[in-house]
């Protein structure tokens, strides 16, 4: 008589177990695939796991959408951008704005935008006092709408911005329901630096830099700066011609400085607000 080991009953049990298994999930799979696919769709016969209707399946979600840019009412992304600027700062209202206003009207993928990031730019950059956070996120934006690989539409869109940022008195909002101070005195940055800006809001409202007072007036320019940049981008929409002129100051630095002569310096701001010339200067 023949001898069988514990090992190989083991092993057979095993095998016989396994295809008992296999078994019953085509048999699972066949009612279930049957029940789903109606009469005029035959079941495959795959498990669960690879359902038959798998090679039909389309990408779905924010990843397949396009971030296409529809026209926004400036005053209600502005009145939005006030609302919300206690939740992250400047950077974080200009953009969330923007993105809440078009996840208003298209949905996705705008409602999936992670906002929340954009609080990185507050008081210039993790409070750095760097590139003030209105125009950082306003190029950010222009940079999601305008993200050719041919910079030259999206530079002058940006210079829009910067300009009107360093050359005009801000902030020019006013809230219905002022909600930190009834007055914000307007003052001209002069830079895009937040160090510079915030130091000129300052001796406007002849207030500290950490006053809720001084405060209402960023809180404000960032509403500015939400209307501004839906503006720019709704004239671009529109197939309008943004040149991005630089002020005639600058425009004499960078003819000097720039590749047409120099070429000792990249800039666009306005060199005057922190290098002193002497009168022999051109």
């Amino acid at each position: 008589m023949t001898q069988i080991s514990r090992r190989k009953v083991l092993s057979t049990l095993g095998t016989v177990g396994a295809a008992s298994l296999l078994t019953g999930c085509r048999d699972a799979s066949l009612s279930s695939s049957a029940a789903a696919a109606g009469p005029s769709q035959p079941a495959d016969g795959a498990c669960p796991a690879t359902p038959a209707h798998a090679a039909q399946i389309t990408p779905s979600g924010p990843s397949s959408l396009t971030w296409d840019y529809v026209r926004l009412d400036p005053a209600d992304v502005a009145d939005r951008a006030y609302r919300i600027y206690p939740e992250g700062g400047c950077m974080y209202a200009v953009v969330a704005s923007v993105v809440g206003a078009l996840a208003d009207r298209v949905g996705e993928p705008f409602r999936s935008f992670p906002v929340e990031m954009m609080r990185y730019g507050d008081g210039g950059v993790g409070a750095w006092g760097s590139l003030c956070g209105v125009v950082n996120g306003g190029a950010a934006l222009i940079g999601m709408f305008r993200n050719e690989k041919t910079k030259k539409r999206r530079e002058a869109i940006i210079t829009e911005l910067g300009v009107w940022y360093e050359t005009t008195p801000l902030p020019e909002y006013r809230p219905i329901s002022p909600k930190w101070a009834d007055e914000a005195e307007p003052s001209v940055a002069g830079a895009l630096l937040c160090h510079v800006s915030d130091s000129r809001l300052c001796k406007a409202s002849a207030r500290e830099a950490f006053s809720v007072e001084k405060n209402e007036g960023w809180r404000r320019l960032a509403a500015d700066g939400a209307s501004k940049i839906v503006q720019l981008l709704n004239r671009d929409l529109e197939g309008d011609l943004i040149e991005g002129k630089l002020t005639p100051a600058v425009n004499t630095c960078v003819d000097c400085h720039g590749t047409k002569n120099l070429e000792n310096a990249m800039v666009k701001m306005n060199c005057a607000t922190c290098h002193q010339f002497e009168r022999k200067h051109p």
